[in-house]
């Protein structure tokens, strides 16, 4: 006999339920990992282990609970699966690492550090269950690229409201207390903004990209980074020669570097941008200067992507205005490129007055002697030289997982204090020895050997030619973060290498063609 006001799913529709259920979950994990990343971001960077181990705890404790959720992990690729045995290669031995540790406390830190870093790679390489979801995704990257920013031009806006932290009191630390940390960021949101902005179809959102690059290309710059500025440069060539749609690409960088330019060459001037000044009414003036100039600039950007836009919708270009535009953006690059090396490096000669574009990247850059020996400073080869004598010591374990500040404190040639190496390469070799590095480079390499594999086979299209365009902009972000790596210590500001293994992750399941199209 039948039961009245009752139905009860057949099994396909139990699947197809089951299904939309996950991927529903997985989409909120992803989403919890962009929210835990930008408040660690606004959270001083997560500094002392007070404030990260709460959120190591807490995506340790997710991961615990998708073991146990069928086929969470079911439809991650091979290659995800090899990039997360590596990791967990390097978690082992700095597990290891605790039975001969010169100190078990900091080893332990360390462990718990780097099983968050695997954890988030895990779960954001398991969590994208749609391909669609990649654009939101790189949209949340750049919100929260852009709220550090945003923090980083009100030390410069309102310096006495929002000092700097850093040494100096000059250079832009933003939240996360580190200007090179900073750079690379804001680099990394330039390489995720430009490739999102290309495949955008509407005016007014283009626009809003172009003002936020715009944005992260000065805060860029104030943080005074010749390393990020190297990373970045990097990236933007991994871009450029993975990314379709090159000339598009070419001309909205070009529409954004045009009042990016305006800005640093009318602000050159303001004396507090570059150097610390203790009058408070003074810099507050001078403040309220920059943000004017600031302003009109974002806006510039804003028009000039918004009306680019608008006439490339409407109206289709034949192939001769193709070359004629082509030819064009090359020679202005050249153009900028030349003035821009020659204000840098070379040649200004006499008063103050004619200081170049960028006076204090130029003024920091003599007084080291160059920009060549910035890469190979005094403080940096001291690093190196030590850490690399331990190393020679003990070759295969190391003195134990984030110990290097005791390895300085014995072996120092001066009185100086330092934690890190400066290399996140050569801090696992020291620390951890050869296998931890091994590892750890192998991760590195075959992630952007993939990704830039993915990248270049992707065919140039409508949809295909989306994908091409995302994956090259996350590929270079993936690049900026690497290079910049090797010569700084970003791993051990955790909000910082939380946004680089979720967006490596997210790269990786979205190279891989493994991710549904709904």
């Amino acid at each position: 006999m039948p039961v009245v006001g009752r139905y009860q799913e057949t099994p396909p529709e139990r699947r197809r339920t089951a299904g939309r259920n996950l991927t529903i979950f997985k989409s909120l994990i992803l989403a919890g990992l962009l929210a835990i990343t930008f408040y660690g971001m606004l959270d001083r960077g997560l500094s002392g282990t007070e404030r990260w181990l709460p959120i190591a705890a807490a995506i340790l404790g997710v991961v615990f609970v998708t073991l146990f959720i069928v086929d969470y992990f079911a439809d991650m690729p091979r290659i995800a699966w090899v990039l997360v045995g590596l990791l967990s290669v390097l978690v082992a031995v700095k597990g290891l690492s605790l039975t001969w540790s010169i100190s078990r406390v900091e080893s332990v830190q360390e462990l718990v550090r780097s099983s968050m870093y695997l954890a988030t790679f895990a779960l954001a390489a398991a969590s994208l269950s749609s391909r669609r979801l990649v654009r939101p995704f790189i949209d949340g990257l750049n919100l929260i690229a852009g709220a550090v920013a945003g923090y980083g031009i009100l030390q410069k806006v309102r310096p006495v409201e929002y000092p700097s932290s850093s040494p100096d009191r000059v250079s832009v630390d933003s939240t996360l207390g580190y200007a090179n940390t900073v750079a690379v960021v804001a680099g990394m949101g330039i390489a995720l903004g430009l490739a999102r902005m290309t495949q955008l179809k509407n005016p007014v959102v283009r626009g809003i990209y172009a003002a936020l690059i715009l944005v992260f290309g000065t805060v860029l710059y104030l943080t005074f980074s010749r390393g990020g500025l190297l990373a970045l440069g990097l990236g933007l060539v991994v871009l450029f020669a993975l990314g379709g749609s090159r000339l598009q690409m070419l001309v909205n960088l070009l529409l954004v570097s045009g009042p990016l330019a305006w800005l640093l060459v009318t602000t050159r001037t303001i004396v507090t941008l570059f150097e610390y000044e203790p009058s408070e009414s003074l810099r507050t003036a001078e403040g309220t200067t920059f943000a004017i100039y600031l302003a009109i600039a974002a806006m510039l950007a804003f028009l000039s992507q918004a009306i680019y836009a608008a006439l490339i919708g409407r109206y289709e270009l034949g192939p001769a205005a193709h070359r004629l535009l082509g030819v064009s953006a090359v020679i202005a690059i050249l153009a900028g490129a030349g003035v821009s090396g020659y204000m840098l490096f070379g040649g200004q000669q006499g008063s103050n007055e004619s200081s170049g574009v960028f006076p204090n990247l130029q003024e920091r850059a003599e007084d080291a002697g160059g920009w060549v020996p910035y890469f190979a400073s005094d403080l940096r080869l001291r690093y190196w030289k030590v850490a690399w004598e331990a190393w020679r010591e003990r070759p295969l374990t190391g003195t134990g997982a984030g110990t290097f500040e005791y390895v300085w404190q014995e072996n120092r040639p001066g009185f100086g204090s330092a934690e890190h190496v400066y290399s996140v390469y050569l801090e696992q070799g020291i620390e951890t020895g050869v296998v931890a590095f091994l590892a750890f480079l192998g991760f590195a390499v075959l992630l952007i050997g993939y990704a830039v594999r993915a990248a270049w086979r992707a065919k140039p299209g409508d949809e295909a030619g989306e994908r091409k365009v995302l994956l090259a902009g996350l590929t270079a972000a993936v690049v900026v973060y690497l290079t910049s790596s090797a010569l700084e210590w970003h791993w051990y500001i955790p909000p910082s290498t939380i946004f680089f293994f979720a967006l490596a992750g997210v790269a990786v399941k979205y190279a891989s063609g493994t991710a549904r199209d709904t």
